[in-house]
């Protein structure tokens, strides 16, 4: 059996698989995982000559914050080097809990799955 997701309901279309690649490598020093390991980028798409994310932080007290957001821009800036418009916007709703972290996350923080 299947735990119940708490994670946020999010549009497929919402989150590009080429823009969630560049923030791969874009890490939380603190934790040691990637943004899109963690779940925290709620959106991430493309379209025109813009690139456009919003993410959150693990929680608003992060001393690291901007250094993460520069990290992510530069990371993208590098990816869509074509692309005019770069806005990586910090957002806080949903408030991310670590019910957010994806499977991979998971394993790789040594933590159960979310299965019965």
């Amino acid at each position: 059996m299947t735990l119940p997701s708490k994670r946020p309901a999010r549009d497929p279309g919402s989150l590009d698989p080429a823009v969630l690649d560049a923030l791969a490598n874009v890490m939380d020093p603190e934790i040691g995982l990637s943004l899109v390991d963690l779940g925290l980028v709620y959106r991430a798409v493309v379209g025109g000559d813009a690139v456009e994310v919003a993410l959150t932080l693990t929680t608003r007290a992060c001393p690291l914050g901007e250094m993460i957001l520069d990290e992510a821009r530069d990371s993208l800036a590098q990816r869509f080097p074509g692309h005019s418009r770069i806005d990586v916007r910090l957002v806080w709703e949903p408030l991310w809990t670590p019910d957010f972290i994806t499977p991979r996350g998971r394993d790789l923080l040594g933590r159960p799955s979310r299965t019965a």
